[in-house]
C-alpha cells in the first residue's frame, strides 16, 4: 500500500499533506457548494415567501435554483473574467511575484546569466534544489 508506506516514511510530511487536502476540498469545492444551496434556501425562505408578486414569478424552489443559476453563473464568470485581465489579480499577481524570495532568486540568476556570470547565478539557484 502507498498509504501505508508514505506514512511509515515521513509521518508528519504525511499528515500534512492530507491537512493541505482536506482544506483545499473543503473550502473550494465542499463548501462552495453548501454555500449555494444555503444562500438559495434562505432568499428564497426570506424573500420569496413574503412577496406576493414574487410568489408568483418564483412558484417553487427549484424555479427560483434554476433562474438563479442562469443569472450569477454568467454574472460570475463576467466578473471574474474581468478581475483577472483589467482589475484585482494582475496587480495582485505582481506583488506576489515581488514579494516571492524564489521569484526574486530566478529574476537575479536570469540576469547573471544574461551578464555572462552563470557561476553566480547557480550559486543563486543551488539553495532552492537542495
Amino acid at each position: 500500500m502507498n498509504i501505508v508506506k508514505a506514512l511509515r516514511r515521513d509521518p508528519k510530511n504525511f499528515i500534512l499533506r492530507l491537512w493541505t487536502y482536506f482544506r483545499r476540498g473543503h473550502s473550494t469545492y465542499l463548501v462552495f457548494f453548501l454555500s449555494f444551496a444555503n444562500f438559495i434556501v434562505i432568499q428564497y425562505r426570506l424573500l420569496i415567501e413574503y412577496i406576493p408578486v414574487l410568489q408568483l414569478v418564483f412558484s417553487s424552489l427549484i424555479a427560483f435554483a434554476i433562474v438563479f443559476f442562469a443569472v450569477y453563473i454568467p454574472l460570475a464568470i463576467i466578473i471574474g473574467y474581468y478581475d483577472y485581465k483589467k482589475f484585482a489579480v494582475p496587480v495582485d499577481t505582481a506583488l506576489a511575484a515581488k514579494a516571492s524570495p524564489w521569484n526574486r532568486d530566478l529574476a537575479r540568476a536570469l540576469i547573471l546569466i544574461a551578464e555572462g556570470r552563470n557561476k553566480e547565478a547557480i550559486e543563486i539557484l543551488k539553495k532552492w534544489v537542495e
